[in-house]
């Protein structure tokens, strides 16, 4: 099992673009020490009770690291009287104020069958190998870029018996409203399709495959447009996955219309999304 999960850690990381800067495994020196690579827009530190693994961003001023750990607990945000929102989706978010930082808090929740098996618990017990960590540092990787996308603000996770359970902090995307619900109660304009269209372009041109490209996961700021959830999202070199990317947002909306009463989406909104995408 352990060689397994270091086989999954070295794939992941090559996922990611960091090939180059992780090291091979030399077994007859019984390396267990993985490189994660360094980004620099965020302060990582770390902190670590019984089996209670944190992470956080230092810059953040106003949280002193003996909060962070109940950050991550719902019921202490709502006795707190800090819960703004909450918002369903594989799982609830709760949104949340704390000192000048509004954040997201996330679960991690399997999907599918499984899901319905096994909730929240994932094989591996490294935190470097972890979903959250992983996501953790795309993010990052993505404030670096310059890339609309949530900053991250922490992770923690809950280990135990070969398992663990995971949860987000982002910061708030304020005043932003997911294309879905948008698209529930009227239609886009053209500009707005069309900047859609770009901003995932930009996301491809350096190389970032959204594995859940869907309208859920993309929010509309004003004239501003957002990606979220990198849950299991890659780095990739060039490739016909931009086109298949696309294919499955596509797919979704065309699902949406067909499960929604009312769902304002248009072969004409897709043709000005691609132009967007293809002007950028």
């Amino acid at each position: 099992m352990i060689e397994r999960e270091r086989w999954f850690h070295r794939l992941s990381l090559q996922a990611l673009g960091w090939k180059k800067q992780y090291p091979r495994w030399d077994r007859s020196l019984g390396q267990t020490d993985e490189l994660v690579p360094e980004v620099k827009a965020i302060d990582e530190l770390r902190l670590q009770r019984g089996a209670e693994q944190i992470v956080y961003d230092g810059a953040i001023e106003d949280i002193q690291p003996e909060i962070w750990p109940r950050l991550f607990d719902p019921e202490f945000l709502r006795e707190s009287g800090v819960v703004t929102a909450t918002a369903e989706g594989r799982g609830l978010a709760y949104f949340f104020t704390w000192g000048s930082n509004r954040l997201v808090l996330r679960h991690y929740l399997r999907g599918g069958l499984l899901g319905k098996v096994i909730s929240d618990r994932y094989l591996g017990g490294s935190l470097e190998s972890s979903r959250p960590y992983l996501e953790w540092k795309l993010l990052g990787k993505l404030v670096e870029l310059g890339l609309p996308a949530p900053r991250p603000a922490g992770i923690r996770l809950c280990g135990g018996a070969g398992f663990y359970r995971g949860d987000l902090l982002t910061h708030e995307i304020e005043d932003a409203r997911p294309l879905g619900a948008l698209l529930q109660q009227a239609q886009l304009e053209e500009k707005s399709w069309r900047a859609v269209g770009g901003t995932i372009r930009r996301f491809h041109d350096h190389g970032i495959l959204h594995s859940d490209l869907n309208a859920a996961n993309i929010l509309i700021q004003d004239e501003k447009i957002f990606l979220i959830d990198f849950d299991k999202a890659e780095l990739r070199d060039p490739g016909p996955w931009k086109n298949a990317n696309l294919e499955r947002l596509e797919r979704s909306l065309k699902k949406w219309r067909r499960q929604e009463e009312t769902f304002h989406f248009t072969t004409t909104d897709w043709q000005s999304l691609q132009e967007g995408y293809n002007a950028a």
